[in-house]
């Protein structure tokens, strides 16, 4: 049964943790490198570092700093190949990273869903939070007008504005409205002029 699971999940089981775990540097030496980073993104992965430093499983470590579990991995994998380097993005040129066919299915399953079953405190998915989203499940950045053109690939339609989202937590929503604008950059416009998305029926 094992051998059936997908690639990466044998792979996540296999990244290594404790002193195993990015021998060259010791604990004091990563929380020393945390309290002196000024960037939230790598201070985030390096917090992450610390806690796989300490033996920390990935279930654990997504759960404590509310990021998923292949984030995770593809954080603490791309520190084990790069060393401190890959606590920053790859400044990027030309096309963004593309979604294998393989992720544009999960991502079908996930916007056939209420954005609440993936923490996000709103009734129906705009394009500022699929673009959300497609970044916190697989670490991929798109241009808003790249996320129109995945959704309509994949079988969704933009619907007449509504306000459907404001059924939802006030409070919360404003609260995730500003973490998406510092930690992502991403404006979430949620009035009553918002569009959304909406699955086609067959």
């Amino acid at each position: 049964m094992l051998s059936r699971l997908p690639y990466w999940v044998h792979s996540m089981n296999w990244m290594r943790k404790g002193e195993k775990f990015l021998p060259k540097y010791n604990i004091e030496k990563l929380k020393k490198l945390y309290q002196k980073e000024k960037d939230a993104k790598a201070k985030l992965r390096l917090l992450a570092t610390i806690l796989r430093k300490e033996g920390k499983s990935l279930d654990y470590i997504s759960e404590s700093i509310q990021i998923p579990k292949t984030t995770v991995h593809d954080w603490l994998s791309r520190l084990e190949s790069k060393d401190m380097d890959g606590l920053v993005d790859d400044k990027r040129s030309g096309r963004p990273s593309r979604l294998s066919q393989v992720q544009k299915e999960e991502l079908k399953k996930v916007l056939s869903e209420s954005p609440e079953k993936q923490d996000i405190p709103f009734k129906v998915w705009t394009t500022s939070l699929v673009q959300y989203v497609i970044y916190k499940l697989f670490n991929v950045e798109y241009k808003p007008r790249n996320v129109t053109k995945i959704a309509k690939k994949l079988g969704f339609a933009i619907k007449v504005a509504r306000s459907k989202n404001k059924k939802a937590s006030t409070k919360a929503q404003e609260e995730f409205k500003k973490k998406l604008k510092e930690k992502y950059g991403i404006i979430l416009n949620t009035d009553s002029r918002s569009s959304y998305w909406m699955k086609l029926t067959s």
